[in-house]
């Protein structure tokens, strides 16, 4: 596990080099010049010249990229350069964490959600909830991120009433569903150990979800319009309220194209051979899906949501914006505006990084879903 580890930690190293050059000279080729960002436009050619030299502007690119490297690779990512001047190294700690959190809360949601729905969708595949998913799933897909943040907007925050009614209809409409289904598998079959276990499992089901949208109904939360607190300053709770909504902007997308790969998946996992001998054994339908089913199914789904985190990230520009938040996407987007090259370079840089490693993760894990790599079969 060390050796195979240290390998893929070897392989980055040409990866993150290639990222550190994309990054320095793709953001040295946007048009501009740093010190009239700096100095305004009625400054003399002396000053101008004059702040050239103290940011090495007049030495050759490559030369800069090795000095830029070399600071780097310190952690000196220096100072910016519009006032007022801060440090650029704290000025992405305070963003970084917030749309990490926002990122990470997004595929979790994401992630969650999906299985549930493809679980649900592949075990009678064609059926009624496998078209109403598919279909929104399509629908959910073709919708573009900001459209969605202002609807959430819109209905969550604007129409909260409506919001809650439509919970509480949805959940008893949908626990009526579950017990009829739960009714019909006992009478429509001789009466058995397996059929019953199933039946009382859905009437519990149904008081659950009869429970939860009451619940919502009672006390659904109050989501802020803009601002963030952070975990640091007034506990999680609040932190996760005020993240919540961007996140599950983020999500929602990923929600249906995570469920479409994961269904169809599981509906080829689940005409395996062994899967078919676990039915022809009688075990429970639940046990085949979670535990047989979903493990080798899962890959896909990983190798996906690695790729999506990494796209999340970069995502949050236009969340971050909608919703006015303080993190790395309205970081970049106000030194984009402002000019300042030192900080386009320092956090495009830094989630280049955070890219790479949670794709490194990601082939980490396929080892433990599959004991054959690790013993080296495949």
């Amino acid at each position: 596990m060390l050796r195979s580890l240290g390998a893929r930690l070897l392989r980055l190293v040409p990866v993150l080099f290639l990222v550190s050059l994309g990054t320095f000279f793709l953001v040295d080729l946007v048009p501009g010049d740093p010190a009239v960002a700096i100095l305004g436009s009625n400054a003399t050619p002396e000053q101008y010249e004059a702040v050239r030299a103290e940011l090495g502007l007049n030495e050759s690119v490559v030369t800069r990229y090795f000095d830029w490297l070399g600071d780097t690779l310190r952690g000196d990512l220096g100072e910016s350069l519009t006032p007022p001047t801060q440090s650029v190294t704290d000025l992405i700690q305070s963003r970084l964490p917030v749309t990490i959190q926002i990122a990470t809360m997004a595929m979790l949601i994401s992630v969650t959600v999906s299985i549930v729905l493809a679980l649900a969708a592949a075990y009678r595949p064609g059926k009624v909830f496998d078209r109403v998913t598919s279909g929104t799933a399509f629908a959910a897909i073709a919708v573009p991120q900001f459209l969605t943040g202002l609807l959430l907007i819109f209905f969550v925050l604007f129409h909260t009433d409506l919001v809650r009614w439509f919970v509480l209809v949805a959940g008893i409409a949908g626990a009526v569903l579950i017990a009829v289904r739960a009714v019909g598998g006992v009478t429509d079959h001789p009466p058995g150990n397996e059929r019953v276990r199933a039946a009382a499992i859905r009437a519990v089901l149904a008081l659950a979800v009869v429970g939860f949208a009451v619940l919502l109904f009672a006390r659904f939360p109050e989501f802020p319009r803009q601002g963030f607190t952070r975990i640091s300053e007034d506990g999680l709770w609040p932190s996760l309220r005020d993240a919540f909504l961007p996140a599950l902007t983020l999500a929602v997308a990923e929600i249906a194209i995570f469920m479409r790969l994961l269904r169809n998946d599981l509906i080829t996992t689940l005409q395996e051979d062994y899967i078919l001998s676990a039915r022809a054994k009688g075990m429970p339908p639940w046990r085949i899906l979670v535990r047989d089913a979903l493990r080798p199914s899962s890959f896909s789904l990983i190798t996906v949501a690695g790729v999506a985190l990494g796209r999340l990230m970069g995502g949050t520009v236009i969340v971050e914006t909608i919703f006015n938040l303080p993190g790395m996407g309205t970081l970049i987007v106000n030194a984009i505006g402002a000019q300042d090259v030192r900080v386009i370079q320092s956090s495009v840089l830094v989630i280049a990084v955070f890219y790479v490693l949670v794709n490194l993760l990601v082939d980490l894990s396929y080892s433990q879903l599959d004991p054959r790599l690790r013993r080296g079969r495949v």
